[in-house]
């Protein structure tokens, strides 16, 4: 084992931003942003920061790309931090989430950008979405989400 964590020890950071989008309807319940890829679980939008973005601008390119959003991005939820299961050598990757304020009517669109294999989005109560998300490190930005969101209305 000790040799596993070693050799992950010299690899490249994988540095990634994620989304808990977020916007109210018209009834002012709030509502979280879920996606599903391609044979895959419903998660929140993230991917990879390139060399050239600082987190802000990789994370509204990410969302456009994933959704077709823009939105204005806010607090920082948290951060999670995970070895990658692939096939090949395992990556140790950070995800640094943020809040991102929705307009209320905006629509989103599965894949917007070509490439992107997001077959479903789904606006949905943060209840609503805790069931369907089935990885436990999603589930706890979402409860975050929420809980920032929360004490801003009190």
């Amino acid at each position: 084992m000790a040799e596993k964590q070693s050799s992950l020890a010299h690899q490249k950071l994988i540095k990634a931003v994620g989304a808990a989008a977020y916007r109210c309807d018209s009834q002012g319940r709030l509502q979280i942003l879920l996606i599903k890829k391609r044979n895959g679980y419903w998660t929140l939008p993230k991917g990879k920061v390139r060399p050239t973005e600082d987190n802000a601008s990789a994370l509204k390119r990410e969302l456009r790309e994933e959704t077709g959003l823009t939105g204005v991005i806010e607090d920082e939820v948290a951060q999670v931090q995970y070895i990658t299961p692939r096939r090949r050598l395992p990556q140790r990757k950070i995800v640094t989430y943020y809040l991102v304020r929705v307009a209320p009517d905006a629509i989103a669109l599965p894949g917007a950008h070509p490439g992107e294999m997001i077959e479903q989005v789904r606006w949905m109560s943060p209840q609503r979405a805790m069931q369907r998300v089935k990885r436990r490190r999603i589930r706890d930005i979402i409860i975050c989400a929420e809980a920032l969101l929360r004490e801003r209305t009190q």
